[in-house]
């Protein structure tokens, strides 16, 4: 496959996702829910939250919620005007929040536009190929993953265990300072997190990103001793769980309902406790190889 590289992508690297480290205000995609003539805009209220079925999550505020119907709808990816990705939806189960309405939805169909048809032919079926996942289950990684997927470090602690691991199945609803968190239902550490109702999610805002790699490596069933990370922590203010000492800021978080959806179980949490350690922050991101193909992010080189 080497020269169809050199011919029609000339990259020394093709992969799923590139990581790159932004701030917030530096993501240049949007997302939007689009239901006939209607689009909404729900770049901060829209989170990944299952991977097998392909599930996302969209908050909508009340004065939004009550469109006619929102059981079949698509997801746009955006960079300015140009459309990047869609998404084709059908509605799970809509969700009461205190200032909204959480819609958790199954992904029926996807499609990317970056680049061209061959490009992306090509791509899809020979540059990423893998026995672990279908041509289908790529072309929906690319169009998610086409808006820039932070992550996260999430802490747990107790008497006899201790668990700091990455993650990006995860997104936060400022309005109403909830978080999403879907967490594969084979890793021990969730029914310890579901048990005690309490979790800290970290920014990743100067790690290395190699660092980031052997965290995530590790079996939940034997994590590596707090005393034998290569990183310092400190304690969070309220449940007293290890915070990175690279993070810059930390929220303590307090899981009010789950839902198993699939591979993965969705956690929603209220935010108890928020801490700001450093000034504007920064965070790794994943971002899809087409849609990076297309920006002006800096990629990160490293273990993945």
């Amino acid at each position: 496959m080497n020269p169809i590289r050199k011919i029609f992508f000339k990259d020394p690297v093709i992969k799923t996702f590139f990581i790159t480290r932004l701030k917030q205000s530096e993501i240049e995609e949007t997302v939007f829910l689009k239901k006939g003539d209607t689009s909404i805009d729900i770049t901060g209220h829209h989170s990944m939250i299952c991977l097998d079925p392909f599930c996302v999550a969209v908050w909508l505020s009340d004065d939004v919620a009550g469109l006619p119907s929102l059981e079949d709808v698509k997801l746009q990816f955006k960079k300015g005007n140009k459309l990047n990705a869609s998404l084709t939806v059908s509605l799970i189960e809509k969700i009461k929040t205190e200032k909204g309405i959480l819609l958790l939805y199954k992904i029926e169909r996807a499609n990317n536009y970056q680049l061209n048809p061959l490009y992306r032919f090509l791509f899809f079926a020979w540059l990423v190929r893998s026995k672990k996942n279908t041509y289908y289950s790529r072309k929906v990684i690319s169009a998610l993953y086409s808006y820039p997927r932070n992550i996260i470090i999430v802490s747990y602690s107790d008497d006899d265990y201790c668990n700091i691991f990455p993650m990006d199945i995860q997104g936060y609803i400022a309005k109403e300072d909830m978080y999403l968190l879907g967490l594969r239902t084979t890793n021990v550490t969730l029914d310890k997190i579901l048990e005690a109702k309490k979790v800290v999610v970290c920014d990743t805002d100067s790690v290395e990103l190699d660092t980031v790699y052997n965290l995530g490596k590790h079996s939940s069933k034997t994590p590596t001793p707090k005393d034998a990370l290569p990183f310092g922590v400190i304690e969070s203010e309220v449940f007293g769980f290890p915070v990175p000492d690279f993070t810059g800021s930390y929220k303590e978080i307090e899981i009010v309902q789950h839902k198993k959806m699939g591979y993965h179980m969705l956690m929603i949490g209220k935010v108890v406790n928020a801490k700001q350690l450093k000034k504007d922050p920064a965070s790794l991101y994943h971002v899809g190889f087409l849609q990076f193909k297309n920006g002006s992010y800096t990629p990160i080189e490293g273990l993945f």
